[in-house]
């Protein structure tokens, strides 16, 4: 929670920034914000929703009111202290306040005002910004529309109860407003219909582009996951259920854009505001302002990089389990109850090496039970009869057959997983080849990027540990199907 929190207040800071020095060239004196991309600003004189919400004329002047209150509020941001004073970051663990900026601020009021001028002057939607499922797996039975008009009903309460009693944040009126609409539309159409999300997820790994073969398996593995994820979702009306279902949805529309969905409910596909007027716009950021937003993204992104560093020996992904484990449960215990002998985090212990804590952790008084779950290639291999196709051909990657080179790893020659008496020799040889790929690298970058030099040291970075005995590489297996996951990675519960 606390690192989230950090990360969070990290991207706000970069954000601000990036809008302050871009308000100097913004003739446009407006301010994209999240979640009004899904919006035109042309009336919609066949919009469901004055039917929806059958507003009473005092309910209108509630909300007009609502409006003015809330521009007012929108004019008066410049006069508030700007400068949000930064979370300190002295510990992991102590609890930190989420930082509010200037544009935060901004967007607040701008989507108050929103939502509630939405429902008394619906704009049209914008339909690209919206998924429609064509397909029988897709479709909405009339049960299922019955359902869907049931949560219609209790969105449009949920959203009343919000703005005639002013106790929902913004994001959750515009969350609220966006599950009715798309909801509407699915009735409508009598199929899915989902709002998109911007794929600005982190990506640890590149994109891989799937085969077609592997594009029409993972179709119809989707089309299983729709049956019953829609079954869930329609057992009942349940906050969870929508973000349970939203987030299948996003999955998806990641799976066919080859994108990576981002974390949190929040609909985000960015635009401006359908009634966006110049005298409710973000006053711009003066010199000062802008040099005092990159002071702040940057003197705090150092902060939480060193708070979160990496190191390969002194605070790495073993010693750091260590180190949260010790400090938050000293003595290895919670309350009266001893559930481990704890391990060292010094680097003097060696436990910062996967395999001696792993070793140290079989013996350990705290473990009641050790299972050794095999990489997939090796649980492929051991299936094999024939002894020269096991030990020989699988081993060198152009003649095996189980594994498939693939865009999420580096060129290699040997597998080394499985041996350790010649380790050393084969890692030589995926050593050298890395050289020479990064030498060739060297010459091709003008053309590629730089592709094949990085590809060439990675190969280099993961062979070397194979000189000293050690292996780290087990290769990536993106284009399996689901048929061939083994049944040894299923967990099953103990009776």
């Amino acid at each position: 929670m606390v690192q989230e929190t950090h990360i969070q207040n990290q991207k706000k800071l970069e954000k601000e920034w990036e809008i302050a020095e871009n308000s100097l060239a913004n003739q446009r004196n407006a301010l994209p914000i999240s979640g009004f991309g899904y919006f035109t600003n042309i009336f919609d004189p066949e919009s469901p929703i004055p039917m929806l919400f059958s507003l009473s004329k005092n309910e209108k002047e509630t909300l007009k009111k609502s409006i003015a209150i809330w521009n007012e509020k929108s004019k008066t941001i410049h006069l508030t202290n700007n400068n949000p004073i930064l979370p300190n970051t002295d510990s992991p663990y102590q609890l930190i306040r989420s930082i509010q900026t200037k544009t935060d601020q901004f967007d607040i009021t701008q989507k108050k005002i929103f939502v509630r001028k939405f429902l008394l002057d619906p704009v049209l939607l914008y339909q690209p910004a919206f998924l429609q499922l064509d397909g029988s797996e897709f479709k909405l039975s009339e049960p299922e529309i019955k359902i869907w008009n049931h949560y219609l009903g209790r969105l449009v309460q949920d959203l009343r109860s919000c703005l005639f009693q002013e106790d929902c944040n913004e994001w959750e009126e515009m969350t609220l407003l966006i599950r009715i609409l798309y909801i509407q539309n699915s009735i409508t159409e009598k199929t899915i219909v989902f709002p998109k999300k911007n794929m600005d997820g982190f990506q640890y790994l590149p994109v891989v582009e799937l085969p077609e073969s592997v594009m029409d398996t993972k179709q119809r593995e989707y089309a299983l996951l729709f049956a019953s994820n829609k079954k869930i979702f329609a057992s009942g009306y349940d906050p969870i259920h929508f973000f349970n279902w939203e987030s299948f949805l996003v999955r998806y529309q990641g799976f066919l854009e080859s994108g990576v969905p981002p974390e949190g409910i929040e609909f985000n596909w960015v635009g401006y505001n359908p009634y966006q007027n110049s005298d409710r716009n973000l006053n711009h950021f003066d010199n000062l302002e802008i040099e005092r937003t990159e002071k702040n993204y940057k003197t705090y992104t150092k902060e939480i990089q060193n708070l979160y560093s990496y190191h390969l020996t002194h605070q790495n992904c073993t010693s750091e389990l260590f180190r949260y484990m010790n400090e938050m449960f000293p003595e290895g215990r919670v309350g009266n109850e001893t559930f481990w002998d704890p391990l060292s985090s010094q680097v003097v212990s060696l436990n910062f090496i996967p395999a001696v804590a792993a070793w140290k952790l079989t013996s350990n008084s705290g473990t009641k039970q050790r299972k050794v779950y095999p990489s997939y290639r090796n649980l492929k291999r051991k299936k094999i009869a024939n002894f020269t196709e096991k030990h020989f051909k699988e081993s060198f990657v152009l003649s095996s057959k189980i594994y498939k080179q693939n865009p999420m790893d580096h060129p290699f020659l040997f597998f080394t997983e499985e041996t350790i008496w010649n380790r050393p020799l084969l890692g030589l040889a995926n050593t050298v080849f890395g050289i020479g790929y990064t030498g060739i690298g060297v010459f091709s970058a003008p053309f590629d990027k730089g592709s094949r030099f990085s590809k060439g040291t990675e190969t280099v970075f993961y062979s070397l540990p194979e000189l000293v005995f050690f292996n780290i590489r087990k290769g990536h297996f993106p284009f399996i199907a689901a048929e061939e996951i083994p049944k040894e990675y299923y967990l099953k519960e103990s009776l």
